[in-house]
Parts: C-alpha cells; structure tokens; sequence
C-alpha cells in the first residue's frame, strides 16, 4: 500500500528531500561499544536521478526533473571485495502518492546512479555502486563497488535469537540532516547513528519460517538496509522499515533476518564471496552401540571407532563436533569447569575457554552455553557445547571451530546441542568378582594374530595404556562387561620394544599387585580414583601388554578375571 505525505513548500529541493524520508529503518542499537566498532563497514547510500510528478487532475501535465538526489539510506559491506548490501527499496524507489499545492500527486523516481561512501573520517571512501543483485519481495539489494580491502560485518545466525536478547542498529537516520551544525548541507556526510534495543520477536511466515525480527530500537527515517547487530558483534538482520501508529507516529520496526540474506546470496551466486563457512541440516544419527542419538550437519560422520566418543566434521567447514562419556563423582559445575580449563578432556578444547551465554534446563540440569578462547599458537576458537548428567556418568559434546565460522551457522549447532540424545550405559556396576569365558579374536595390524577376549564383552579399538610411560602401541583392543564401561581388560601389541617396555613398565609403578614383569599404579580421572595393573607378555617375536583398569573400589571383583586372562595367553 503507497504511504501518503504533503509536501510543504513546492520546490525539487523539498521533493527530494521528503521523498528520501519515506523509507524508514532501524537506528543503530548497541551496548557500549558492541555495534560502535563496526561503524568503518557502514555504508551511507546516496541514490541520484530523475524525479517525475504526475497531477491527477485532469489537463495538468506532468513535469520531470533530471539529475537530482532522490533519496539516501543505509547499507553495510559484507565482504573485502565490495558487496556492500542494503534494502532493493533504497536504490528502487517505489511509487509515491503525495499532495503538492494541496492536489494529489503521483511521484515517480528512476535510478541513474548510486553513490556509496563507506568509513568514516579521514578513512572514508567514495564510490559509484552498480547492483550485482536485487529483490523487490524480499526488500534486499547487493551493490558492488570496486575495492578489494573494505571492513565488513561478518553474518551470524538470525535463527539463534531469542527474544529480549539485545541488538544494535546502525544506520544513518534522516541522511545529512542530523548534521544540524553543519551549513554546507549539500556535502556533508552524516556520522553513524548507533542506537541500543533488543529482539522483541521473530515473526514468521505462513509456513513457520522467520520472515521478520522485531525490534524495540528507534527507526528513523533513512535507515533502511542497515545491520542488526547482536552483542558479538554479528549482523543478524537487515533493517527494513517500521510500522507508524495513527496517534504517535511510532511504531516497531522490522528487519529481514540474516537467514534470508544467505538464501538471497546464494540464490544470485554471491554467498560463497561472503567470509563464513555455511553448514547445511543434516540427519538424526542413531549411534545406538554408543546410546546417543544426534542431529549431525551434512557431511559430518563419526570417524571414531571408541564406544565412549564421537569425532566427525574435522574437515568440513573448519568446525568438529566431539563428544565425550565419561564415569564422574564430580558435580556438573566441576566437570564443567575442568573442561574447559583443557584438563579434564585433554583435546576437547584447546586451551582454556571462558564462558558465555548459557542456558539451563531439565532434571538432572543439562546446560547448552558458549565459551570463548585462543590457541597456544594464537589462534582464536569459539566452543559451543552441552553437558548432559546421567547419574554417575556424563555426555559432554562440543562443536569447535573458529569464531565467524561458529557464529555463521550457530543456530544449527545450537540446535543440534539441545536435541542430543543419551542413553545412560553404565547401568550394571560391577559389584562382585567377575566370571569371564574367553574367546579368541584377531588383532589387526599386527602379526601376533588372534588374542582371547572375554566372551559377550564390549570390544573396541584401542592405542594407548593407561600408563602414558609404555611406549606406542602398533594396535590393541579394549574390552568391557555388559553394563560397566569403567571397568576394561586391555591388550596392546609393543612390537619388539621389549627394553623399552621393561625400562616404562618399573617408572609405570612397583605398587600392590606388581610382578617382575608387570605394574600397578593409581590415578584420579573426574573425581574417580582408578586402580590399573599391566603384564608384560611375551608373543613370538612381539611383546603384548595386559591391563587391567577399573574404579579402585572395582579393582579388587576384576583382580580373578585379570589372572585367569593372563594366564590364556600362555603358550
């Protein structure tokens, strides 16, 4: 519906400058600071051309005037290389009906040339914008200008706002007439307007999906296609316009969500020039042998071969997903702590985080949250993970990667994090001795061939002892009673190592249950102290190690089991 406004005065100069308000969007919103820094990869659009005025009154003739300033609004870049993206209404007048002289008009506008300067103070930049590409339906236009170093305003993720969260809008309210201190009107270019709101709601569109954020920020006229900020510092939205009320002339304002822009982007061939890796929805992944169930993005698999982890996605957009089970006495808050201090889960995050947004739900509390940090080679990360507690055992999960590429996609991965699925697999503790049959299986990677196992136990992988002093194992398997996972009979293939092994064996530990050929040694892991005894047994040419690894308060219901094992392995 054509907006109706009276023009004053009956001169070009009034008409241009009115027709310029009519389009109105958000003023820039931010807490100190947050959206101030992004104000060098603002646009200020001035769009020129010709101006046609239609009287309806019959035998008026209509007149034309060439060459003018049309209107002026807001845009932002959003790549090095020149896109700089704004509303299709800012550089595509719309029609207007209007009163001049007291009688209705139609005013017309066709685009000859858009001006974009960009910066601020002595780093502003001029330049003529061409548009690469626009949409009249979504509102939504990309101007290229020749450059190949612009500050730009990275994309976040318009589906992982919530309502009340705070955003900024930058913009250029009203053009160079806030400049109300400044005389020579017709060259000066107006500073940002940073102004602070907050999400008020995301409305959808018939088919459920988000068409608009809303936003209790000031709109002002001339705003139009500037960014929604989050707190981060992440455009989230473009500003669109705003809704007047008859008695106040305000009302909320709207703006597409950054969401959109993606699908826009792409659909004209430009997303992939935008800096930020896209995931894509994948499928639920019924990891059933692990009791999880997991929403993983397209293209990530779990690449892990331990019933206790899940890796996947280490090449896909530079972001991982890890997840950790773990035996814990700790509280959800320790364990938390711990991990992302770097030491409770060593490799799950990669130096000390500190948290972010967080948010706590369920009985036992499960927490979705973010954390934030630098690698010890300078690198930044951003983690978003969750911790979900299953009495006496816990899933810790993680998504990783670099902070823009996270913030790109964060409400698939957040999303992912809340719908994870876990089935507790410690429920059978073993709380006698234990009765194992054993039956042979092979040892791949190694020549000793097949080794006895514990019939009907969980078997798996397995590369390493539990005393990080044994040298490198070439292959092993680890195997567990149905119900326990704490509790593990491990056997790993040392090759020829057989020095090496004996010199590591006596650093390993000379505690109870040692022999001459073997160790015994403690150690706590989340708040569990674990008891481990190793053998050393000659195969052939090769040299096996034996473990046994459980709760210390287990240890003594596997000591039997172990011995008999042990002896299996005899010639």
């Amino acid at each position: 519906m054509a907006s109706r406004w009276r023009i004053g005065v009956e001169s070009w100069l009034t008409l241009a400058v009115v027709w310029s308000w009519v389009f109105f969007g958000p003023s820039v919103a931010t807490a100190a600071g947050d959206g101030s820094g992004r104000a060098d990869a603002m646009a200020y659009i001035r769009v020129f051309g010709d101006l046609r005025v239609e009287f309806t009154r019959a035998g008026t003739p209509a007149t034309v005037r060439e060459g003018v300033e049309i209107g002026t609004g807001s845009g932002f870049a959003i790549t090095p290389s020149g896109l700089v993206l704004t509303n299709h209404h800012v550089v595509n007048p719309e029609p207007r009906e209007g009163l001049i002289g007291g009688e209705p008009v139609l005013v017309t506008a066709e685009t000859r040339r858009v001006e974009v300067i960009v910066g601020g103070g002595e780093a502003r930049r001029t330049f003529d914008g061409s548009v690469a590409a626009s949409d009249a339906e979504m509102d939504l236009a990309v101007l290229q200008v020749t450059a190949s170093d612009l500050a730009y305003i990275p994309f976040g993720d318009s589906d992982a706002l919530e309502p009340g969260w705070p955003v900024t809008v930058l913009g250029f309210p009203f053009g160079r007439e806030v400049e109300l201190a400044k005389r020579a009107r017709a060259d000066v270019v107006p500073d940002v307007t940073v102004t602070a709101g907050s999400l008020s709601a995301a409305r959808e569109d018939d088919e459920g999906a988000r068409r608009y954020l809303q936003t209790d920020a000031s709109l002002q006229p001339g705003n139009s296609g500037g960014p929604m900020i989050d707190k981060d510092g992440y455009a989230v939205g473009v500003v669109q316009l705003r809704l007047r009320q008859r008695a106040t002339g305000s009302g909320p304002g709207f703006g597409v969500p950054i969401n959109l822009v993606k699908e826009f982007l792409e659909a004209h061939g430009l997303l992939a020039e935008v800096p930020g890796a896209r995931l894509r929805p994948g499928v639920v992944h019924s990891l059933d042998w692990k009791g999880l169930r997991v929403e993983m993005p397209e293209g990530f698999q779990d690449g892990s071969p331990a019933r206790l982890r899940v890796e996947a996605g280490e090449t896909v957009e530079g972001i991982s997903l890890r997840i950790d089970r773990a035996a814990t006495a700790w509280s959800r808050e320790a364990l938390e702590q711990a991990v992302l201090a770097g030491q409770a889960l060593p490799g799950f995050a990669p130096a000390a985080a500190a948290t972010g947004r967080r948010v706590e739900s369920g009985t036992p509390t499960r927490v979705v949250a973010s954390a934030s940090g630098t690698t010890p080679d300078r690198r930044p990360f951003r983690v978003e993970y969750t911790l979900v507690p299953l009495g006496g055992e816990a899933i810790v999960a993680r998504y990783l990667g670099p902070p823009d590429d996270v913030a790109f996609n964060l409400g698939l991965i957040r999303r992912s994090l809340a719908r994870l699925e876990a089935d507790p697999l410690l429920t059978s503790a073993v709380r006698a001795p234990l009765a194992a049959t054993f039956e042979l299986v092979a040892l791949p990677g190694t020549t000793v061939g097949r080794v006895p196992v514990p019939a009907g136990w969980s078997i798996e992988p397995s590369s390493s002892a539990s005393c990080g002093r044994m040298p490198p194992a070439e292959a092993g398997l680890a195997a567990s009673p149905p119900g326990d996972f704490t509790v593990v009979l491990r056997v790993l293939s040392l090759g020829r190592q057989r020095t090496a092994a004996e010199q590591a064996a006596r650093a390993c530990g000379q505690g109870p249950g040692a022999t001459a050929a073997g160790y015994a040694h403690r150690f706590s892991r989340l708040g569990v102290v674990i008891g481990v005894q190793g053998v050393l047994v000659p195969r052939g040419e090769d040299l096996l190690l034996l473990e046994a690894e459980a709760p210390e308060t287990t240890l003594r219901f596997v000591r039997d089991v172990f011995v008999r094992w042990v002896r299996s392995f005899a010639p």
